[in-house]
Formats: C-alpha cells, structure tokens, sequence
C-alpha cells in the first residue's frame, strides 16, 4: 500500500504531466563523470576523459537543490561513476540532503568499494552483458567478468540484504545467450537480472549523432529476429516462477517488445508502443552539467549556466508541450522508459 506522502508524489507527476510544469521531480539520473573502464560496443563514454566534470561546489549546490524540488531518489550513473576518486564524497552531499541513492555500475572497481558502497547505496544495478568471460570481453572490450563476480560475492557478503541487481543489454552479439544469461545472474546470487535492447539511433551515452550509425552493427538480422524470438519463449517456458518473483524482467510481454523492437528496426514491424513519462517525473544530469529531460531527448540547458531549478521551470515546460510521446521518433525507439502512475512506489 502506498503512503500519503508516495500518494502525493504521484497525484503531482500526474498534474505536471498535464501542465508542463514541474510539481515535484522525484527522481534524478546523475554520472559523476563521463570516464568508462568499459568500451561497450554499444557505447562511447570510454571516449571521454572527464575534464569537464562537475566540481564538488557544483555538486554540492546541485545536491541543495533538490529537496525542494521533491527529489526522493538519485541514481549514480556514467559513464562509471566508480572512476571518480571522490565519489564517495559526492554520494554524501546527496545523503546530507536526505536523498536516496542507487548505483548502476559496470562492476569492476565493486569489489574495491564494496564497503563504501554499502553504506551508501540502497541498491546496485551492475552490468551483465556476458556470461562467459569470452562473451563479457568481446562486448565490453575488457577482460572483467571474474573481476564483477569477486565485487558481487565481496558486497554480497558486507551487505546481505542490499538488493543487488544485473542489467544487460542484449543485441547481435548475445541475444542468442538469453538462457544464459539468466542462469549466470542465479549463479551470481543476483536478486533480479532485467533485459534491454540496444539504443542505435539516438546521440546517448556520449556517441552525438555523427556516430550513431556505428551502433547498427548491434542489430539482428531477419533470420536472428526469429532466433530470438525462440530464445525468448524458451525463457517464458522455463523460468515461470522467476517471471512471478520478479527475478527476471521485463516479463514475457516485455521480452517480446524486445524482438518486436528488433523486426521494426529490420522494417519487418511497428515500433512496440511507448508509454512513459520520464521528463515529466525525473532529468538526466550529464557529468558535465548538462541537463536531459532523460537519456535520450538532448539537453534543455547546463548547470553551470542556470541552476536546475531556473532550467525546469523556464526551459522544461516548452519541451514538454512539443513533446507527443507516440508519435516522437525518439520516444518510439526508445529502448529504455519509466512511467510513474497513481499506483508506483519509488
């Protein structure tokens, strides 16, 4: 049951949703840097070398911001927030603030800040994208699959009831290794593996558009569509009572979208339908102070330039009115959405 207080949240992303304006931002996506010790095929952020961070002051009044904003969750994110020598100390300014926060992480510093990280952090979501050590350096370019499973078994046995969690991004290269991949999360003692596609299309994850294209060689062929499409209904038959706990997700309707998402790449189907309100209920805040109204859609303005209170309310409302889900080219590709509605807890 939700409290008043999760009640109130929601009844107020629903009224911004309606107005443009922002009531209340309940959750902010924020990489401390831009540096990766990853270089994912599907990514570019390895490119980046972190000159342009945030400075801790700039942090410091980004994190003095949000609670008037109704912020009640902020989610590290990268780049590899790991990188950042100081994140620690990033992560109490928000703490200082009565925020809550979530890590998502490729996994390879985990084991050295495994403690840290346990007193910080209500949740860990870390990249899962092989299960075999061929696979894993194959598609994130470094040899770290043992190093992940020394970090989860290390913040696994400091913090036995931090929910710890996989993500993994499937395309060309391991959509085949579904099966396996779920079985690699069990065998990691993982609480939950979740599955997306690969994002081809947009100028996320530091790529800009020039690059995009160089992400197309993720996409399946028609033959592969169908190999997939296989492979996700095996997992549908076999892992019932995983699907029902929650261990595995999207369920069987979402892992079908993820095939369907892959046939309309190919021209073969519709897009799968998109029903979000990311920019209306949260903002991505690049490392260099950009701000996103979510990873996908470009920024609206700078932190440095204009607090991000300024930017939400006199560039955010315009982007909202323009913006129909549906029908935007970016939203019906999207590959990663977040809805809050009257009933969602954060």
């Amino acid at each position: 049951m939700l409290s008043l207080a999760q009640l109130r949240t929601n009844l107020l992303v629903k009224l911004g949703e309606a107005t443009g304006q922002t009531h209340t931002l309940p959750m902010v996506l924020f990489a401390p840097t831009a540096r990766c010790n990853s270089r994912c095929l599907s990514c570019d952020w390895w490119r980046a070398d972190g000159k342009s961070d945030l400075t801790v002051d700039e942090v410091r009044r980004l994190a003095a911001e949000l609670p008037a904003l109704g912020t009640k969750v902020v989610v590290f994110t990268g780049g590899e927030p790991l990188l950042r020598p100081d994140v620690m100390e990033l992560a109490g300014l928000f703490r200082a603030q009565g925020l809550r926060l979530q890590l998502l992480t490729s996994g390879l510093a985990l084991e050295r800040h495994a403690a840290a990280i346990a007193e910080r952090f209500e949740m860990v979501i870390v990249s899962l994208d092989g299960h075999t050590p061929e696979l894993y350096q194959r598609i994130r370019g470094v040899d770290g699959l043992g190093v992940v499973t020394a970090g989860v078994k290390k913040l696994r046995a400091l913090a036995p009831r931090l929910p710890v969690r996989a993500r993994s991004t499937l395309h060309r290269h391991n959509f085949s290794h579904l099966p396996d991949l779920v079985a690699k999360a069990g065998e990691l003692g993982l609480d939950q593996i979740s599955f997306l596609a690969a994002d081809v299309s947009s100028e996320a994850f530091n790529r800009g558009l020039p690059q995009a294209n160089e992400t197309r060689g993720l996409l399946l062929d028609e033959g592969e569509t169908l190999e997939f499409g296989r492979a996700v209904e095996a997992v549908i038959a076999t892992q019932a009572r995983a699907f029902a706990e929650g261990r595995v997700v999207p369920g069987p309707d979402g892992l079908r979208r993820l095939v369907q998402y892959y046939r309309a790449q190919l021209g073969l189907a519709p897009f799968p339908p998109v029903d979000c309100n990311a920019p209306w209920m949260s903002v991505m805040i690049e490392a260099s102070g950009a701000v996103r109204p979510c990873f996908f859609h470009p920024a609206v303005g700078n932190l440095r330039e204009r607090p991000l209170a300024q930017l939400l309310r006199d560039e955010m409302p315009a982007f909202r009115r323009t913006l129909n889900v549906p029908d935007n080219p970016v939203c019906a590709r999207c590959v990663c959405t977040i809805k809050v509605g009257l009933r969602s807890a954060l």
